[in-house]
C-alpha cells in the first residue's frame, strides 16, 4: 500500500470525530512527522534520478530562504503550504504546469486571502527553482492575482483610546498600551524586546522585524514615562523589556491575550495589537508625515503596504469631516 493511501485512510477514519479544519491540522501532521522533506509518495522502486533532483531542489529552496533571513515560522508556512500542493498534484517538479495549479488553487475551499497567500508561497517556489534552473518554464508566470475583498479595517477612534487607557490596571498594562501606541511595532517585535534594546535618553528602541532586519522606534513621552514607571516595580533578573506574571519573557499569546482583556474592560470591540499598529500608523499620516516616512517606522519592505494604512487614514478623514460639517 503506498503512503498516501495510508494517510488518507487514517484521515477518514476521523471523519466523523473532526471538523474539516481539524482533519486538514491532523494529516499535516502527519505528513511532517513521516518526514521532513516529503515531496511525493513514491514506491521505493520509483526512486529515480529525477525524484532525487526534486528532493535536492525542494530542499535547497527552503535552505536558500533561510539564509536569506526567513523567519522559522514563515518557513514552516511555506513548508506546509508546499508540501500540500505536491500531496495534491502528485507529479515532479519539472512536470508540474499552469494548469496543475489552476486545478490546485481551484480546488481549495478557503478564503480569497488564504488563496492569494498560497499563490504567493507557489509563485516564490517556483519562481526561485527557475532562476537556479531547476524548471526551464516557471508555471507561475500566468497566474495572476486573485481578487480579494477590500475590506477597510477601522483604527481605533480617540475615544476608544481614553477608554482603553482607563481600563489598564497594572503599570505593565499601561506601559503596553502606550508602546503599541507610540511605536506602531508589531506583536512580536514588542514580545522579542530585551531592557537592552531601550534608550530612554533619546526615546529610541532598537527593533528587529522581519526577516531580522533591525530598526528604530520612537517612543512618546507618554510611553517613556508608563515605560519607565513599570521598570522601576521589576525586582527580577530577565533581561526581556515585558515580562509575565511569572517573570518569563511575555509571549505572542499571552499580549494578545492581555489585549482582549483591556479591551473588554474597556467596551471597546475588536482590539488586538496589530490594531494599535493600525491606529499608530494612521494617527501620524493624519498629521501630516510622508508615507515613505511611515513606510520605515512600521518596517514595511514595500510602500504598496504601507499605503493600505493610508486608504484607512483617508476614509477616517472623510467620517470626520462628515461629522463635523
Amino acid at each position: 500500500m503506498k503512503m498516501n493511501d495510508v494517510v488518507r485512510r487514517i484521515v477518514a477514519s476521523l471523519t466523523d470525530e473532526l471538523s474539516p479544519n481539524q482533519l486538514q491540522l491532523v494529516e499535516d501532521a502527519i505528513w511532517r512527522s513521516l518526514g521532513e522533506f516529503t515531496l511525493v509518495d513514491k514506491p521505493t522502486t520509483e526512486l529515480t534520478t529525477k525524484v532525487s533532483q526534486d528532493v535536492r531542489a525542494y530542499q535547497m529552496f527552503f535552505v536558500a530562504k533561510k539564509v536569506e533571513g526567513m523567519s522559522d515560522k514563515s518557513l514552516a508556512y511555506y513548508k506546509g503550504r508546499i508540501d500540500h500542493f505536491f500531496r495534491v498534484i502528485q507529479r515532479s517538479i519539472s512536470e508540474i504546469t499552469t494548469d496543475d495549479v489552476r486545478y490546485f488553487l481551484a480546488s481549495r475551499k478557503v478564503s480569497a486571502t488564504t488563496l492569494n497567500n498560497e499563490r504567493r508561497v507557489l509563485s516564490s517556489f517556483f519562481g526561485w527553482l527557475q532562476v537556479e534552473e531547476y524548471i526551464t518554464v516557471n508555471p507561475m508566470l500566468r497566474i495572476k492575482n486573485i481578487k480579494q475583498p477590500k475590506v477597510i479595517k477601522s483604527p481605533f477612534t480617540q475615544q476608544e483610546i481614553e477608554e482603553i487607557r482607563d481600563a489598564c490596571r497594572t503599570l505593565r498594562e499601561r506601559a503596553i498600551v502606550e508602546l503599541l501606541l507610540s511605536t506602531g511595532m508589531r506583536r512580536e517585535e514588542l514580545c522579542n524586546l530585551d531592557i537592552s534594546d531601550v534608550d530612554f535618553a533619546s526615546g529610541e528602541i532598537i527593533v528587529t522585524g522581519k526577516g531580522n532586519k533591525q530598526r528604530k522606534c520612537f517612543m512618546s513621552a507618554t510611553a517613556k514615562k508608563r515605560l519607565r514607571d513599570y521598570l522601576d516595580t521589576r525586582s527580577d533578573s530577565s533581561p526581556s523589556l515585558i515580562a509575565s506574571q511569572g517573570n518569563k519573557r511575555l509571549g505572542i499569546g499571552g499580549l494578545g491575550l492581555l489585549i482582549r482583556q483591556i479591551g473588554e474592560r474597556a467596551g471597546v470591540k475588536n482590539t488586538h495589537p496589530h490594531r494599535f499598529r493600525r491606529t499608530s500608523a494612521t494617527q501620524v499620516l493624519q498629521r501630516g508625515m510622508p508615507i515613505e516616512q511611515v513606510q520605515v517606522m512600521l518596517g514595511h519592505e514595500k510602500i504598496d503596504t504601507t499605503m493600505r494604512y493610508a486608504i484607512t487614514a483617508d476614509e477616517t478623514v472623510k467620517q470626520s469631516h462628515a461629522k463635523y460639517m
